[in-house]
C-alpha cells in the first residue's frame, strides 16, 4: 500500500482478532511516534507499551468505547485489543503537549495501518486508574491511549449524506464513518 493509500484507508478499529503483536513491532510504532515533530523540539512525550495479557485486560476496564454506538462497539471478550501504547507527557518538560501528542499518535496510527494493524485513539480514559496500573510517576500526565490489534471489522468511510457526522452501524453491523466532502471544507486563495 502506498503512503497516500495508508492515509486514506485508515479507519478507527474497535473489534480485534486475538493474534499477538510482536514486541519488536510495538517498539517500531513508538519509534515512528518518536520521529514526529515536537514544539521547540522539547520532546516531552514518553510511551508505555502494554502487551502483557493480564495488564491489557486491566487497562481495558478503564476505557470508554464508541459513544455514538455504545455499547455495540465496546469490544466483547475475544474481540478486545491485544496491546496498548499509553502516551505520556513529562510535565517537567512541558505542562501539556496536545499538538506534540497528536502528531506522535497519528504517526502510530499510520505506521500500524501500514502493517495491517488496527488502532483506536482513545481520550475517554480513566487517567487516574491507568496511571496506577502502569505505576506512572507523579510528574507525568496521560495524554491518550492507543488500542492496537489486527482488525476484525472493516469500517467504511463515506461522504456525509446529511448534516450528521455521527458514525453509525448498518443492518449488517458494519460501521459507517461519514466525512465532510472535500468540496465542503477546502477554499482556495480565500474563503
Amino acid at each position: 500500500m502506498d503512503f497516500l493509500d495508508v492515509i486514506k484507508s485508515r479507519r478507527t478499529v474497535r473489534l480485534f482478532k486475538q493474534d499477538p503483536i510482536d514486541s519488536k513491532v510495538l517498539y517500531e510504532l513508538v519509534e515512528c511516534a518518536r520521529c514526529a515533530p515536537a514544539g521547540a523540539n522539547r520532546q516531552p512525550l514518553e510511551y508505555v507499551i502494554v502487551n502483557d495479557s493480564a495488564q491489557v485486560e486491566r487497562v481495558f476496564e478503564h476505557l470508554a468505547w464508541a459513544g455514538y454506538v455504545k455499547p455495540k462497539r465496546t469490544p466483547p471478550a475475544g474481540k478486545r485489543p491485544v496491546a496498548y501504547i499509553v502516551v505520556l507527557v513529562n510535565r517537567e518538560i512541558s505542562k501539556e503537549a496536545p499538538d506534540d501528542a497528536a502528531a506522535s499518535i497519528e504517526n502510530i496510527l499510520l505506521a500500524a495501518w501500514s502493517l495491517q494493524i488496527g488502532s483506536c485513539w482513545m481520550g475517554a480514559v480513566n487517567r487516574e486508574k491507568i496511571a496506577a496500573l502502569i505505576e506512572m510517576p507523579e510528574n507525568y500526565l496521560i495524554d491518550s491511549v492507543v488500542a492496537l490489534g489486527y482488525p476484525d471489522e472493516e469500517p467504511l468511510m463515506e461522504d456525509c449524506k446529511t448534516d450528521s457526522i455521527k458514525y453509525y452501524l448498518d443492518a449488517n453491523d458494519r460501521l459507517h464513518v461519514p466525512k465532510r466532502a472535500l468540496a465542503d471544507i477546502v477554499h482556495e486563495n480565500c474563503f
